[in-house]
């Protein structure tokens, strides 16, 4: 109670006696309604597997770095990745015991033993991947029951949510996605997102981070599909599974880094005429984000769909729902500033549903340290 009362207190003496919105002030609200809108997500569109709540919590930490420099940005995005990756590597290793154990079973049981109760835990665990990889019909059938009977839908979402976003390993994205952010902070205080850097910039990032990221990923596949994407503790490498694990968000920063510099180049082409549809895309960013999950309810859970399609016909989905979303977009926006959801954000966190107070507390952002 202390606490809060001395925060109201500090903010008085930074803020005056008229209480104008702040930077830091706009931030938190903007941060608050994400979390709010990740418990609408699975509450009432039943997508568990949202963003927005690692999102907000992300977004509250970054506050931190509001005004750090360029350099120091790099370092804490470098001291994330590698915590995640050893945390990474160090959870491959404690499971790859268990499939040492389940091949010393198998060679027990062709030798007409019985294995020990280590042996039968590992092949236990070989048996629940393989089980994952190829559920039965029987599993299929009762999760498509479970998800289309509206009480038991609200269970299973509440259970998911709870589990990825209130559990150890949701701590993990927030992780991830703190690491990420502070890269774009860096990457847009050095003038890389804004095309100010030098040409060769953006083909140095663009040919290293595709080597590095590509070159890790296609190791990867090729590794995998020596065992046709299956587990096979026959074909198991302890310190191969350890390395791969551990260069995986290594990979992911490389390659993402690539991925904005070769779209950063395509700007800078002559032809731009991909870009008005991508743009609209980006200013509703929320909202499509929405509309994507209240379209996924009503074709998989109001009609009935769940489990109806194959992966190709489900690409056909995807491939509608974007198409949907990008039209949406470019019509609502040749009507208003901003996306529906968008606008709720903003007033929300300007706290006004007026021009001239969103306006002036615009103008005090402006003037506070950058975020």
């Amino acid at each position: 109670m202390l606490f809060g009362a001395g925060m109201l207190m500090m903010l008085k003496r930074a803020e005056g006696p008229e209480g104008l919105v702040l930077p830091i002030d706009v931030w938190t609200r903007r941060c608050l309604l994400l979390l709010f809108f990740g418990v609408i997500q699975f509450l009432v569109l039943m997508w568990p597997g949202q963003i927005l709540w690692t999102y907000g919590i992300a977004g509250l930490a970054l506050l931190t770095f509001r005004t750090a420099k360029v350099r120091t940005l790099w370092i804490w995005t470098f001291l994330i990745i590698a915590s995640l990756s050893i945390h990474r590597a160090y959870d491959t290793s404690t499971y790859l015991p268990a499939y040492e154990k389940a091949l010393a079973g198998e060679q027990a049981q062709a030798l007409g033993l019985k294995p020990t109760p280590e042996q039968q835990v590992g092949l236990d665990a070989v048996k629940g991947a393989h089980a994952a990889n190829h559920p039965t019909d029987e599993s299929l059938t009762e999760e498509i029951s479970e998800r289309t009977k509206l009480h038991s839908l609200i269970a299973w979402s509440a259970r998911e949510w709870s589990s990825r976003h209130l559990e150890f390993y949701s701590w993990i994205g927030v992780a991830e996605s703190l690491a990420f952010m502070l890269a774009g902070m860096a990457l847009y205080r050095s003038g890389v997102l804004t095309g100010m850097a030098r040409s060769r910039t953006y083909w140095l990032l663009l040919l290293l981070g595709g080597a590095i990221g590509l070159g890790l990923r296609c190791f990867d596949i090729a590794w995998q599909a020596r065992t046709n994407f299956e587990v096979d503790i026959h074909r198991m490498v302890p310190a191969v599974s350890i390395l791969r694990s551990g260069w995986y968000q290594p990979a992911r920063l490389a390659l993402t880094i690539a991925y904005v510099a070769l779209i950063i180049l395509m700007m800078k082409s002559q032809k731009r005429f991909w870009i008005p549809p991508f743009r609209a895309l980006g200013r509703t960013a929320l909202t499509t984000y929405t509309l994507q999950s209240i379209l996924t309810s009503i074709l998989f859970y109001a009609f009935g769909y769940l489990g109806s399609f194959g992966a190709a016909e489900l690409m056909l989905v995807t491939l509608g729902i974007c198409v949907i979303t990008c039209l949406f977009s470019l019509a609502w926006l040749s009507r208003a500033p901003m996306g529906p959801v968008e606008w709720l954000l903003r007033t929300f966190a300007y706290g006004s549903f007026s021009p001239k107070r969103r306006a002036k507390a615009a103008e005090v952002f402006a003037r506070g340290p950058s975020v």
